[in-house]
C-alpha cells in the first residue's frame, strides 16, 4: 500500500469514482479539496456551503437539460413513427 498525501488521495478518489459527473462537477469537487484545512472551522463550513450551492446549481441545470431532452426525444420518436407508417402505406 502506497502512502499518498490527502490531496493526492482526494484527486485519485474523484478520478476513480463511478459517479455520473461531468467535468464541471468534478472541478467543483476538486476545488473543495484545495480549500479544506486552510481556514478555521467557520471558514471551512462556509466553503462547504459554497460548494454545495455550486453543486445544487449544477443539479438544477442538469434537471432542466433532462426535461428539454425528454421533450426532444418524445417528438423525434413520434415523427419517426409517423415516417415509418407513411413509408409502409
Amino acid at each position: 500500500m502506497k502512502n499518498h498525501s490527502a490531496s493526492e488521495s482526494w484527486k485519485k478518489a474523484i478520478q476513480n469514482s463511478k459517479l455520473n459527473l461531468n467535468n464541471s462537477d468534478l472541478k467543483i469537487i476538486e476545488n473543495l479539496e484545495k480549500l479544506l484545512g486552510k481556514t478555521n472551522i467557520e471558514g471551512q463550513i462556509s466553503e462547504i456551503e459554497v460548494t454545495q450551492k455550486f453543486l445544487d446549481d449544477q443539479i438544477k441545470d442538469a434537471e432542466e437539460e433532462r426535461i428539454k431532452n425528454e421533450k426532444l426525444f418524445k417528438s423525434l420518436s413520434i415523427i419517426t413513427g409517423l415516417a415509418i407508417v407513411i413509408i409502409l402505406i
